[in-house]
């Protein structure tokens, strides 16, 4: 396994892509983008908007999902690519509820 820096999205562009591309599942206030890697490595992008809280808050989430999607990498089929969007404010925030939404969609990509 590489390091963090080797799972980011290689460029804006890629953003775009699986912003626009990508095939959507969602689960209460968590939704995930994905397509298939055309570069045969998973690569992971964590969104939490400014607006849902303070840094903290938004750090947290990209650690709890981080996590989730590292641990089950290994038991996808083939690789993708994830772009993965946080819907929870800092004031309804459940992080047992995000850390259980972010397994079952994995699972669903496994």
């Amino acid at each position: 396994m590489g390091t963090l820096r080797d799972f980011r999205f290689p460029s804006k562009t890629s953003y775009d892509i699986v912003a626009t591309k990508g095939k959507r599942l969602r689960i209460g206030f968590l939704s995930l983008k994905i397509m298939p890697a055309p570069d045969n490595c998973n690569r992971f992008c964590f969104i939490v908007k400014k607006k849902s809280g303070n840094a903290v808050f938004r750090n947290k989430c990209r650690r709890i999902l981080r996590s989730v999607l590292f641990k089950e990498a290994k038991n996808f089929k083939s690789s993708v690519w994830i772009m993965a969007l946080v819907e929870m404010s800092q004031i309804n925030a459940n992080w047992k509820v995000l850390r259980e939404n972010a397994g079952k969609l994995v699972v669903e990509l496994c």
